[in-house]
């Protein structure tokens, strides 16, 4: 939002005093809102201790110290889960496919969008139209050539 200078939405972020804003300058010195409210908090508060304390590696605050406050990239570990359907489902599988996909199906026809939806759309629209970029974008990777 800042490199396009668009305001924020109402609710994303606070400044460094905690008081709403949606300048993004604001908010990258104060700090950007979970989502979802007290439930959302409770998900951003399990993920950090899955991907951060119980990993031994950095949480968020301990990354921001890390890098001295200069709001570069996060330093943080990356956990990943696995699950093996067929130790969960009873060796239905297909049934079980069957039921995700109804369920995703649901969620999606109520206007909802599924991790990822925007981003296969959008691979999908490039491929077939093309992609716009600014003039300043294009001179700029002109000058990356070797």
């Amino acid at each position: 939002m800042l490199a396009f200078e668009k305001l924020l939405q109402p609710g994303w972020g606070i400044d460094e005093a905690g008081n709403p804003s949606m300048d993004p300058e604001e908010v990258l010195k104060g700090a950007m809102m979970t989502f979802g409210g007290h439930k959302g908090s409770a998900l951003s508060t399990m993920v950090e201790l899955l991907a951060g304390a119980l990993i031994n590696d950095f949480t968020s605050q301990e990354s921001m110290d890390f890098d001295d406050k200069t709001g570069s990239s996060p330093m943080g570990g990356e956990l990943i889960i696995a699950f093996d359907p067929a130790k969960f489902m009873g060796g239905d599988l297909e049934s079980d496919r069957d039921k995700a996909e109804r369920l995703f199906r649901a969620i999606t026809y109520q206007g909802a969008r599924l991790p990822s939806m925007r981003r296969f759309t959008n691979r999908k629209l490039a491929i077939t139209h093309g992609i716009t970029i600014s003039k300043q974008l294009y001179d700029d990777i002109l000058a990356l050539e070797v």
